[in-house]
């Protein structure tokens, strides 16, 4: 059973079309079940252009769409989020006070996810991202380095491969992911070892690799388009993607086995409990002419987040996106939330929410301010 609910915040060609993914977006019940036993809300990054938010309330599954404009990585501290792009990277904050004075459908959402910060990075193509304090730091895929934003320039560079020689916008070996071990960096992956211009694109398939940011030293190969290197509790996952495949990865023994296959290119990974929740995407139309091992499954593949045993890979439930969505980028887990919402952050968004310490205010794009003309809403700060 999917409870369908979609942005209210958009004109009505845009709400038709955001009903339709959310009432196209189905889930096992046992998917359903563990959203809902763990208190947790999963929010995805879609391409073409969405972000999605998933709950589990009252035994259904909760959905909300909002467009957005090239979406890409995706972070979270358990409270703020942080969505990547193209060119820039825009910091949300939870509000639950707006939540409850939503105009348009007062109390339905219990978060509203209020936009607060946005970084200009330039063309970058950011990837995997980590928020750390006033600061997010990200794979920065088109110059080939990890990279911080701090306000203060478009970004600073913190690392590059060691067969990278110069920080160029020409995305020479595809970056796009990176391991943190508490507050360290200590992997990170590339497509392949290349150092030309998108030159990852003339090497074999299998040339994806896996880098000790530590070292400097590349500790894994073979690997085909491999993206979310990820330590859970001291060990190595990385989503060997083109294959559809997890992978525990042994650094010393320089291998890895396959903890599961699945339907899809695997992109995006994150762990709760004892439960690994994978994102999956189609492949494109220009991957399918290059012999990826996908593409050659008689399997269909599918668009979604697998829910699997993170001790033996089994499957415990699946989330399936509808036709038209072929890419799942990237998807964050957040903690306390079951039926969440993200405000659209386009500076023509026809309602702002503004969220302070003191108070919350909900404005409409070109509403009178004149006093007593204001919707405000009162709160402690914090709640």
């Amino acid at each position: 059973m999917t409870e369908t609910i979609s942005s209210p915040m958009r004109p009505s060609d845009t709400l038709d079309q955001v009903a339709q993914l959310a009432a196209g977006t189905v889930a096992d019940q046992a998917f359903v079940d563990l959203l809902q036993a763990a208190d947790i809300c999963l929010i995805a990054a879609l391409r073409p252009g969405a972000v999605a938010c998933f709950g589990g309330k009252d035994g259904a599954l909760t959905v909300s769409f909002t467009p957005l404009a090239t979406p890409l990585g995706m972070a979270t501290d358990g409270r703020r989020l942080a969505v990547g792009s193209r060119r820039e990277i825009t910091v949300f904050a939870p509000s639950t006070r707006l939540a409850a004075h939503l105009p348009s459908a007062p109390g339905h959402y219990d978060v509203v996810f209020v936009p607060v910060n946005a970084y200009r990075t330039g063309e970058c193509m950011v990837h995997d991202m980590a928020l750390d304090g006033p600061s997010v730091l990200f794979a920065n895929t088109q110059m080939s380095c990890l990279a911080r934003s701090d306000g203060f320039s478009s970004f600073v560079p913190l690392w590059r491969p060691p067969f990278i020689s110069a920080l160029m916008p020409e995305d020479r070996c595809h970056l796009n992911s990176f391991a943190l071990d508490g507050k360290r960096v200590r992997y990170a992956t590339a497509f392949a070892q290349s150092d030309t211009q998108e030159g990852y694109r003339a090497l074999p398939n299998d040339s994806g690799v896996i880098v000790d940011v530590e070292a400097n030293a590349v500790v894994a190969t073979g690997l085909v388009k491999p993206h979310s290197v990820r330590i859970f509790d001291d060990k190595l996952y990385v989503l060997n993607s083109a294959a559809g495949e997890v992978l525990l990865v042994d650094v010393a023994a320089r291998g890895s086995r396959v903890l599961a296959t699945l339907p899809g290119f695997t992109r995006g990974l994150r762990l709760h409990g004892d439960v690994l929740f994978v994102g999956l995407s189609t492949l494109r139309a220009t991957a399918q002419a290059l012999d990826l091992p996908l593409s050659l499954r008689s399997d269909p593949l599918i668009a979604g987040i697998a829910a699997l045993d993170r001790g033996t890979g089994q499957v415990l439930g699946m989330l399936r996106l509808p036709l038209g969505v072929e890419e799942l980028f990237d998807f964050v887990i957040l903690p306390g939330f079951r039926r969440p919402l993200v405000l659209d952050p386009a500076p023509d968004a026809p309602l702002i929410g503004i969220e302070t310490p003191t108070g919350s205010y909900w404005m409409a794009a070109g509403m009178d301010l004149r006093p007593g003309a204001r919707n405000k809403v009162e709160g402690n700060p914090g709640a």
